[in-house]
């Protein structure tokens, strides 16, 4: 379920296993493996793969091949930005979720 769908995500948003890596800070084989269901995928690569994808990390395991339809029509793609820029990306998106978990924490009280 999650091999498929950082997959499916990673090609729709125009990643390389490459760039998954240097993301990561992991090799290209390991992303090979969590792809390809011969690796669990560690909590902490979960996390920032939803980052970067900008999903929240329970549908990085859904099973539906139309939500994952849905979920990538959305999603940021990346063609020619540096790592570096890969990561800035990921970290701005990170802060723009949580200051929308927070705006609706503060409406909520």
């Amino acid at each position: 379920m999650i091999a498929k769908s950082i997959r499916i995500l990673r090609e729709n948003s125009n990643f390389t296993q490459a760039q998954i890596a240097s993301y990561l800070n992991i090799t290209s084989l390991e992303v090979d493996l969590y792809e390809g269901g011969a690796r669990s995928v560690p909590t902490d690569v979960v996390s920032k793969l939803a980052v970067l994808f900008n999903v929240d990390e329970y549908d990085l395991y859904e099973d539906n091949p139309h939500q994952q339809n849905f979920l990538t029509t959305f999603n940021f793609s990346i063609n020619e930005l540096t790592d570096d820029e890969i990561k800035s990306v990921s970290t701005f998106q990170k802060i723009v979720v949580n200051y929308l978990h927070l705006s609706d924490a503060l409406i909520n009280i």
